[in-house]
């Protein structure tokens, strides 16, 4: 299973959990034989038993999160310095950048396979777009638009907004203050709700199965 598909599975299933358990919350405030003591103990004991739950996802979604970083810093090492070591990868790129810079290469599908065999390595797209930017030839600079942006910081700043997010909304206390709420479930206990489906379509639409954001 890809670390999308179980970040995902994670969100969905707290969010069944969470909605099953705020029902419980609501059925307690409503229950009218309680005292203010009884309902209070009510509550906490029901809190109690979730504990292990929030505790549970919220640490396999920041696990999966925190190696979803870590997999894509060694990748993108790899596909950059970690190349550097690499006398026929070096020997081809060089023969790529003359070719460029003599203008020898010039037709837009020659250009975009040398974008799709350097499309891993943002150090080399780099390089390429730089030198079309700077072509005097002007197919040549018309096809700097070809090179993808370099998202790698983009994509670190955002996995860990989301896992921000995963502190923020898979997080006891958040329903322990809404549990003594008479309509909680209408006043805030359906914020974590939204929040879990809109964390999933993020994940679902914007990343891909390694958390990589989609281009």
């Amino acid at each position: 299973m890809s670390k999308k598909t179980e970040l995902i599975k994670v969100f969905k299933d707290y969010k069944m959990k969470f909605d099953a358990v705020q029902v419980e919350i609501v059925k307690i405030n409503e229950r009218t034989e309680y005292t203010p003591e009884g309902r209070d103990k009510a509550l906490a004991e029901l809190l109690e038993k979730f504990k292990p739950i929030v505790t549970n996802h919220h640490d396999m979604a920041t696990g999966i999160i925190d190696n979803g970083l870590a997999g894509l810093a060694e990748k993108w090492r790899k596909n950059s310095t970690g190349k550097l070591a690499d006398a026929g990868y070096q020997a081809g790129l060089a023969n790529v950048i003359k070719m460029l810079e003599l203008g020898a290469i010039q037709e837009k599908g020659d250009l975009q396979n040398i974008v799709d065999t350097y499309k891993d390595d943002f150090s080399a797209l780099a390089v390429i777009k730089k030198i079309l930017q700077k072509s005097g030839i002007e197919a040549l600079r018309d096809c700097a638009v070809m090179i993808p942006e370099d998202n790698r910081e983009r994509n670190k700043q955002l996995l860990n907004q989301l896992k921000g997010n995963v502190d923020r909304y898979i997080n006891l206390e958040m329903l322990k203050g809404y549990s003594k709420i008479w309509n909680a479930y209408n006043r805030g206990l359906t914020d974590v709700s939204v929040s879990m489906d809109s964390m999933s379509e993020f994940v679902e639409t914007k990343l891909g199965d390694n958390l990589e954001l989609l281009n």
